[in-house]
């Protein structure tokens, strides 16, 4: 038994599922390993208001509001090599203060799931300045080199197929698991759900509705979320609406006002602890494809629609789900409806892809993952 021990884990909160993973992790660690403290660091706290307005100028003004100048961001990032001053710059985030914390605090492994905290370890390990086990664990299902450190113990990552383009790059096979993107177990958990337990006030004719659940993401997909609410509202075949991660007040008030007294019930919602309720609930999910909410849908085996998805990483995760026929990917509202409608009345189709989300599904990942870092707690 490990006693006494300190894991960190370095995360970023913007975007969510970075966050998310490490939070899930930390579950899984502290479940298997009961005498180890686990700490999950919002590594902007070293890296300082600079860090934080860089990143998030490139996630919020490139990706969402300049979607061009984010791919060549993303594929000039995607090439740097070791020696470079980008990466260089990279490597230097918050780094003093970082060194500072791994001296005061002496975590015996240090667990990223953001690229930049993996770089600015690698960096100081090969340096001499650190001598700790370094595992990272990508919380996509495609691949971008910023994540590949030289210096780090392990990776784990979403799949086989990632194991496989990993190793092509030159990664020593015993270093890449693919246990999968740590989720919470409860989204594998099949406890009968359905739209009367989560929804009080339905009438007995709308508890046994199909339930089409939204989740929104930061841009509100691209700014459709409200037609996406009136599309639900005004469909054409009965169904019961829920969209979550509403999180603004007035958005929400405005949205619960288009879609007043409509043809079918839609819940406008903000946050939700619920989530592994709802998508049990849920006949198919329409989301944009972070790697978290890919992660989970494939666990409550959901078949998804995709929309928006934000450019690079998301329409990765995109391409890899509708290809392995886990996902339907429509281009406009109107391809969205249609969509929604085959899933609705053809079984089959929504039967095979709930069969391709099955085998893509790893609801264990955050244990499985856990259980693999036990030979680092004792290095």
């Amino acid at each position: 038994m490990v006693e006494k021990r300190r894991i960190a884990i370095l995360a970023v909160r913007f975007g969510n599922g970075h966050w998310q993973a490490a939070r899930v992790l930390k579950g899984a660690l502290e479940e298997a390993y009961p005498g180890v403290q686990v700490e999950v660091i919002n590594y902007l706290v070293f890296a300082g208001l600079l860090f934080d307005w860089l990143t998030r100028l490139a996630y919020h003004d490139l990706m969402i509001r300049i979607p061009w100048l984010y791919r060549r961001f993303f594929a000039y990032t995607n090439q740097l090599r070791p020696g470079s001053l980008f990466q260089r710059i990279i490597n230097a985030c918050g780094r003093r203060r970082f060194l500072r914390y791994l001296r005061r605090a002496e975590p015996v492994l240090l667990i990223s799931t953001f690229p930049v905290p993996a770089a600015v370890a690698s960096h100081l390990k090969r340096r001499g300045l650190i001598n700790r086990p370094l595992v990272t664990v990508i919380t996509d299902y495609t691949l971008h080199r910023q994540w590949l450190q030289p210096g780090t113990d392990l990776f784990i990552v979403a799949n086989e197929a990632l194991a496989e383009d990993m190793i092509g790059l030159g990664v020593p096979s015993p270093k890449v698991k693919a246990t999968g993107i740590p989720v919470d177990p409860r989204f594998g958990e099949r406890k009968g759900y359905t739209p009367g337990h989560l929804l009080p006030g339905l009438s007995p004719a709308e508890e046994k509705l199909p339930l089409v659940l939204v989740i929104n993401g930061a841009t509100s997909f691209g700014g459709e979320l409200p037609s996406i609410c009136r599309l639900l509202a005004d469909f054409p075949l009965p169904l019961i609406g829920v969209v979550l991660g509403v999180r603004h007040p007035r958005l929400r008030l405005a949205l619960r006002r288009a879609v007043r007294k409509r043809r079918n019930r839609v819940f406008i919602l903000g946050y939700s602890r619920q989530v592994p309720e709802f998508m049990e609930a849920a006949a198919c999910l329409i989301s944009k494809t972070g790697g978290m909410t890919v992660s989970e849908s494939l666990a409550a085996e959901l078949p998804m629609i995709i929309y928006r998805p934000l450019p690079c990483q998301e329409e990765g995760n995109r391409d890899f789900l509708v290809q392995a026929g886990a996902a339907l990917a429509p281009r406009s509202l109107e391809e969205l409806a249609e969509d929604l409608k085959r899933l609705l009345t053809e079984p089959e189709l929504r039967a095979r892809m709930q069969k391709a989300a099955s085998r893509l599904k790893k609801p264990d990942a955050a244990r499985a993952a856990a259980l693999l870092l036990e030979p680092y707690l004792n290095k």
